[in-house]
């Protein structure tokens, strides 16, 4: 994560990151995902595309979403709306 010395502080922390990758991870869209971590979708898509760390949370946790429903769904806790 890129500290700067004076200014805004940053609006993703590392809590932050783990929060938007768990919601995708668990099937939410961007939209839904940014509004559970209060983060606009201009700042995900900033700093997916500035952020190497936040890029690999995010590719984690789309590449986690079948394997979360998959085992879900098998052991019958997997619930739709």
């Amino acid at each position: 994560m890129i500290k700067k010395s004076n200014g805004r502080p940053s609006v993703i922390t590392i809590s932050t990151m783990d929060k938007i990758a768990d919601a995708i991870q668990n099937n939410y869209n961007v939209t839904d995902a940014c509004r559970y971590a209060k983060v606009s979708r201009d700042t995900f898509y900033r700093y997916l595309h500035s952020e190497p760390l936040f890029t690999e949370k995010i590719i984690a946790a789309y590449e986690n979403q079948s394997t979360f429903v998959l085992c879900h769904l098998c052991t019958g806790t997997y619930r739709t709306m």
